[in-house]
């Protein structure tokens, strides 16, 4: 009988072997003794992770579905649901053992709670080569439907795929940090005082970039969130407050019980402000109502909605939303402010000692938020240290 034990000791069994694997450069040996039978395999592994940051549940599938094999060996892993002929609970063990995992040693690339919460991994149907799950990415799909016949059909070992899977996922993880620590080191290296208009000038070029991969809305929110530390470090107005942790930006607000992107609060814990950044939408009516049905129950003291549209409070209801703002302040106490995210920027660096020290702060934050989900792209990093070389790093 399989101890609970046994799976998280194997994970990290197998884990640390891929550390060792790493240190003694042995990583070419692994994939030949992975492609011994397949020359396709590695193949397969190898645009899996290239895909891990977009495809974060095929990765933990795969892990989850290796572990299970791994561990018994007699069990049919493409019969992922207990509803399936000798099916297993590929969901409770990803939800027990796998994410939690995962979130410990390859955070960026974590669900929130399981990889089978995912509409094309959830389907009443094994994970053989006629599988209907809508992967979008057809080429995925046929390689993550080969693992699976390779392991029942051709009798793959899942210890070699597994041990390879991490091998990679840990060469990602490090290589990237990297990069993104290479780009700190120009910030931090910076013979140059700035103006507070070359740091707005680097930012907008950072924010507006047309980029190939979503995550940029969450740029501003990291500017600001990089703002407040200094602000809370440095403004008698922030004695004794403290700045929450990001949330994330793909977490809703009801499941992460926030009022804000931004969130400053007491020594007891209770709210003092909040902000939330909108990216290029204008701010009306609605939206500030929105916002007000969150906080007016909270001891909240000054909420701020930022935009980076411009204008940024949607034309032809600018009078409503200014009379609304004037009217919630009446009722209730609450003051919020609806202003563009540039210019309050602006204002918020001419109010710091030196601000200089904010391109080391929005780097650090940006750093500590590319590690911790993979809303930030490696294209996201790429741009920030193309751009701070190219105008301003001498």
């Amino acid at each position: 009988m399989t101890k609970n034990s046994d799976y998280t000791s194997k994970l990290n069994e197998i884990y640390n072997k891929a550390k060792v694997i790493i240190r003694k450069n042995e990583i070419e040996y692994i994939k030949q003794e992975l492609n011994k039978q397949n020359p396709n395999r590695a193949e397969w592994i190898d645009y899996v992770v290239k895909r891990a940051d977009s495809q974060k549940a095929i990765v933990t599938v795969l892990i989850t579905s290796f572990l299970k094999k791994i561990v018994e060996p007699n069990q049919d892993v493409r019969y992922h649901k207990i509803d399936l002929p000798n099916g297993y609970s590929g969901r409770t063990l990803d939800t027990k053992y796998v994410t939690p995992f995962i979130k410990e040693k390859f955070q960026r690339i974590a669900m929130k709670e399981s990889g089978w919460l995912t509409r094309s991994i959830e389907q009443d149907h094994p994970f053989t080569k006629n599988f209907p799950g809508k992967i979008k990415d057809k080429k995925l799909k046929d390689y993550f439907l080969n693992i699976f016949d390779d392991l029942e059909v051709k009798n793959a070992d899942p210890s070699i795929y597994l041990l390879y899977l991490f091998v990679l996922l840990i060469q990602k993880m490090e290589s990237e940090k990297e990069l993104f620590l290479n780009s700190l080191v120009d910030v931090n290296t910076n013979k140059n005082e700035l103006t507070i208009s070359n740091i707005i000038s680097l930012l907008k070029l950072h924010f507006f970039y047309k980029y190939d991969d979503p995550g940029a809305s969450y740029l501003p929110v990291i500017a600001i969130y990089s703002i407040y530390k200094l602000l809370i470090r440095d403004m008698k107005r922030y004695e004794n407050k403290k700045l929450l942790p990001l949330k994330g930006h793909l977490v809703s607000d009801l499941k992460s019980k926030s009022i804000a992107d931004i969130e400053i609060v007491d020594q007891d814990g209770q709210y003092f402000e909040g902000v939330e950044v909108k990216y290029n939408k204008p701010i009306d009516r609605e939206m500030v109502l929105d916002v007000y049905r969150k906080i007016k129950n909270t001891p909240i003291e000054r909420y701020y909605i930022l935009t980076t549209a411009n204008p940024n409070i949607k034309t032809g209801e600018e009078d409503q939303v200014n009379e609304l703002l004037i009217k919630i302040k009446k009722e209730s106490g609450i003051e919020i402010i609806v202003n563009g995210l540039i210019n309050s920027l602006n204002y918020y660096l001419r109010l710091l000692v030196d601000p200089n020290e904010f391109l080391k702060a929005y780097g650090e934050t940006l750093l500590e938020e590319y590690s911790k989900n993979s809303t930030i792209k490696n294209n996201h990093v790429e741009h920030w240290n193309e751009i701070y070389k190219d105008h301003y790093h001498t």
